[in-house]
């Protein structure tokens, strides 16, 4: 597995709002912009998505993966379980109380993918993803 991206941003939201965006996981235009649609297969006990099938395009490709959905108090894991171009994938948001209401969300990213890329080009293509994703999250969150 390559090395992780990882990204941050500051969010003048509290973190159970940060958590709401984030764990809208059907509206992937709030959170994922590589993501072009996502349905929920499975949820959990507190009605929670926890498994989802997500259309992604990038870099010239367009593939549907399957993701495994974790929570803890303040984060939300996606993990790979299932598709054709990816091998491995991991991507986790964790929310951190700063205090006077507002949150930082650390998100760290990794991917294997079983087709011809360089890996400078996915690690970029991960970074402008990641940074995106979190200006999105802080928008959505930050507009109450």
């Amino acid at each position: 597995m390559s090395k992780p991206v990882t990204r941050s941003i500051e969010i003048a939201a509290p973190v159970p709002r940060v958590m709401e965006v984030i764990s809208d996981l059907e509206n992937t235009e709030r959170w994922a912009n590589e993501a072009k649609s996502a349905k929920v297969t499975e949820h959990d006990a507190q009605g929670r998505p926890s498994k989802i099938d997500v259309t992604l395009g990038a870099i010239g490709f367009t593939t549907t993966s399957t993701y495994a959905v974790s929570y803890g108090d303040a984060s939300v894991t996606l993990t790979f379980v299932a598709g054709k171009l990816i091998d491995e994938s991991t991507i986790a948001y964790t929310i951190h109380d700063q205090g006077d209401g507002r949150s930082r969300v650390d998100m760290s990213s990794t991917m294997e993918v079983n087709v011809p890329v360089p890996r400078w080009g996915l690690h970029r293509a991960m970074g402008s993803s990641a940074e995106k994703n979190l200006a999105s999250i802080k928008k959505d969150a930050e507009r109450g």
